[in-house]
């Protein structure tokens, strides 16, 4: 398991920082060209969001931790920011119920599943804000 002692400052600085840039920018233009310039429907969208989060806990959970690598802690940034809150919720009843830190596999497993109910409301949401565009 990660820990925040196990990263360097410049690795969590560079990682936190590469992560809040693809959240704030880069999401808000994908959604800008997927409301105007694409005819790709709501489930798409909320499959392609499903994919890239278990891509992201599959280079979590399967890559071995190394302290100076920026992509991993992006990675790993970036996979907690988009499964929020859920993920801080399920995390919290994970480590009651093992009594303990979690495996990385365990904590790939909390993030996939705040990524999964993240994808149903952005399923919701996108079907809504088509209704309002149109």
């Amino acid at each position: 398991m990660y820990s925040p002692a196990f990263f360097h400052g410049e690795q969590v600085i560079a990682g936190l920082g590469i992560a809040a840039l693809i959240t704030l920018i880069l999401i808000p233009l994908l959604l800008y060209v997927w409301l105007w310039h694409t005819q790709i429907s709501e489930l798409q969208l909320a499959v392609a969001f499903f994919i890239l989060m278990a891509v992201v806990c599959g280079l979590f959970a399967l890559s071995t931790p190394d302290s100076t690598s920026v992509f991993q802690l992006t990675m790993i940034c970036l996979g907690l920011i988009l499964s929020l809150p859920w993920n801080l919720l399920a995390g919290w009843l994970l480590s009651l119920v093992i009594k303990g830190e979690p495996s990385d596999w365990q904590f790939a497993a909390v993030i996939l599943f705040g990524a999964a109910i993240n994808a149903v409301l952005l399923y919701y949401a996108a079907t809504r804000m088509r209704r309002i565009i149109r």
